[in-house]
């Protein structure tokens, strides 16, 4: 797991000068590395600062090396988890009045790093994979669709959207990496 300071290392490289107005979080680069591991394929540490920077993926030294070390980092101990068969546990911030934006966050993450690759995700079984996808699109805030806006406007389904991620993520990593 990251510490405190890992986590202000990965906060000063998503927010330094010259990044993009869709720079994310560290919940919502916490969601882009969780895709990364659940998917269908790994998702490189440029790719993964391309998306969560909101910069173009460009080669060379663009990304700074401790970057790639924590994200590296996560993506194992995300990884190791499921593996072990326990249930993932979503980042949450230490301001309670924050939860929520945290979540959409996160959840905006990880729906980014999905549809780069919608196809694959989808593949074969995409009535499925759309079922268990379907809390995190809409708690992402992302789509402007009715049937999603309807389902934001529902207290009652937003919780148990949100209650059922960490589910929804071993179902997916399942879904992908078992025999």
């Amino acid at each position: 797991m990251l510490t405190d300071q890992d986590v202000e290392t990965l906060e000063s490289i998503l927010f330094a000068p010259g990044q993009g107005d869709e720079a994310l979080d560290v919940f919502g680069l916490h969601g882009v590395v969780t895709a990364s591991v659940v998917g269908p394929a790994p998702v490189s540490a440029e790719r993964i600062h391309a998306i969560a920077t909101g910069q173009p993926e460009a080669g060379g030294d663009a990304m700074p090396d401790e970057f790639g070390t924590l994200v590296s980092r996560l993506a194992r101990t995300i990884q190791q988890e499921l593996e072990q068969g326990q249930t993932l546990e979503l980042p949450e911030p230490e301001d309670d009045d924050t939860a929520e934006e945290a979540l959409e966050n996160w959840c905006a993450g990880f729906t980014d790093t999905f549809l780069l690759d919608e196809d694959q995700w989808l593949g074969e079984d995409e009535e499925t994979v759309g079922q268990l996808m379907t809390p995190i699109l809409t708690l992402s805030n992302l789509f402007d669709d009715e049937a999603f806006q309807q389902a934001r406007r529902d207290p009652k389904r937003l919780a148990d959207y949100a209650d059922a991620i960490p589910e929804l993520l071993t179902d997916l990593y399942l879904h992908y990496h078992s025999p």
